[in-house]
């Protein structure tokens, strides 16, 4: 008799709650509803070519910072080249104007006299010079000799960054890959579990099986979504890293 009254109990209770709204049918409603969502997106969902990613990549920051030190080196060498032309040295000037003198003359014998003279002048000056240190004539070829170093120094610094740059995108592309394809089975085994426990709870509500059987089915359930959501989280960072790296759109917002 105990046992006969729990059982009706609660299936007096569910029914009640199937009256007001089932919230757990609604709540395993919901998921296949998201659940099938997400199957459409991570169906459509497909990874760009990696060669258009190690393009992409030339973008980022830490690879324009390479491409921009390496133009400063080059620059320097372009007037290293020139450096001769420091022995040099041209002057030269140009100058107009008018130049006036008054004056004043007088004697016993003559009165005052008065003069004024007003005269255009222009003037110029032209010169050129030549100093040669002798250290700075000795080190003209090694000082371009050691830009071109520095300038190949930059060369190379840009290619391993940019060796990095493709090494962590392929990294991030393979394990993306293989979580997609991860997340795709386990978006399937959500929903035959969403399934499943639908069944299950159709058939508690009719007294077929018994509450244990359906808190197994919730359990197995509630496993199979907790492993969905840590693939889909971790195929959710691995793209994102991909689109900061590459400057390249994946998933459509």
């Amino acid at each position: 008799m105990v046992k006969f009254y729990k059982k009706s109990h609660l299936v007096g209770v569910f029914l009640l709650l199937l009256c007001t709204g089932n919230p757990f049918s609604l709540n395993a409603q919901n998921i296949a509803n998201i659940n099938h969502l997400d199957i459409e997106e991570y169906a459509n969902l497909s990874l760009p070519p990696l060669d258009v990613l190690f393009e992409n990549a030339k973008t980022a920051p830490s690879y324009e910072l390479a491409q921009i030190q390496e133009e400063f080196e080059r620059r320097i060498l372009k007037k290293e080249k020139r450096a001769f032309l420091g022995f040099f040295s041209i002057r030269g000037s140009w100058q107009y104007g008018n130049f006036s003198n008054d004056g004043s003359f007088s004697d016993i014998m003559n009165p005052i006299m008065y003069t004024y003279n007003k005269v255009e002048q222009t003037s110029y000056s032209v010169g050129a010079g030549v100093s040669i240190p002798l250290d700075a004539l000795f080190d003209l070829g090694p000082r371009v000799k050691r830009q071109k170093l520095k300038v190949r120094t930059s060369e190379l610094q840009k290619e391993i960054q940019y060796q990095d740059l493709k090494q962590q995108i392929l990294e991030l592309y393979l394990t993306a890959s293989s979580q997609l394809t991860i997340v795709k089975l386990r978006s399937e085994a959500l929903a035959l579990a969403n399934i499943q426990y639908a069944i299950v709870e159709k058939n508690f509500m009719s007294g077929i099986v018994d509450s244990n059987t359906l808190s197994q089915e919730k359990e197995k359930q509630s496993m199979t979504m907790e492993r969905y959501e840590n693939s889909r989280s971790q195929l959710t960072k691995s793209i994102m890293m991909l689109e900061i790296i590459t400057n390249t759109p994946i998933i459509k917002k």
